[in-house]
């Protein structure tokens, strides 16, 4: 049994979007948690393409 672990981080305003400080925080974020650099990361977007929530996963 392995532990998994997963990152999650939501737009404070969802109509703007994210930043790149967001994004890059998350980044950091999962670095930090010792996901794989190569882990997919699940967006979501809205109806402009601005990103609302980003998601990634991986083993501990």
């Amino acid at each position: 049994m392995s532990n998994q672990i997963k990152i999650e981080r939501v737009a404070e305003d969802k109509k703007a979007g994210m930043t790149l400080g967001d994004v890059f925080a998350f980044a950091q974020d999962a670095l930090n948690h010792n996901i794989d650099p190569r882990t997919p990361v699940k967006v979501t977007a809205g109806f402009r393409q601005q990103i609302q929530k980003l998601e990634a996963g991986g083993a501990r």
